[in-house]
């Protein structure tokens, strides 16, 4: 989770604080004051549930990873959700990027997610994807 995010909720054309924490980061601005805001869509834990769940149930069928940490790690590489580092000796490898809330908003995972069932039904299960996903449902 964004430890330095604080969450509002749309009313009209207004944002209200949705918890106490909101509120209290508000209550600190002066009335009138002009602050500057970066928005982005809080992730659906729900969402981030059914990507595991569905995880799991093909570490579950599979005799190619062990744990959805070696899997999710596949995924990220295979998708491109990787980022260039370097080894001790100037050798480029990729390793996979985070998709933490904090990494990665709602619309971000949504692609993610996505794309990874994209591969795991069109290259490790040989599946339409939608009919993946209602079955990890």
């Amino acid at each position: 989770m964004d430890l330095e995010g604080k969450a509002f909720r749309r009313q009209g054309n207004s944002l209200v604080p949705s918890d106490e924490y909101a509120e209290e980061w508000l209550g600190r601005i002066k009335e009138g004051k002009e602050v500057l805001v970066t928005a982005r869509r809080s992730r659906s834990v729900a969402h981030h549930r059914r990507f595991f769940k569905l995880l799991s149930r093909v570490i579950d069928n599979s005799d190619y990873w062990q744990t959805v940490d070696e899997l999710l790690d596949a995924l990220k590489l295979a998708s491109g959700h990787a980022e260039r580092r370097m080894k001790l000796d100037g050798t480029p490898y990729l390793a996979p990027k985070s998709i933490n809330f904090a990494s990665l908003d709602e619309e971000e995972f949504q692609r993610f997610e996505e794309r990874c069932r994209y591969l795991l039904a069109t290259k490790v299960l040989g599946y339409d994807p939608e009919e993946l996903m209602k079955d990890a449902a």
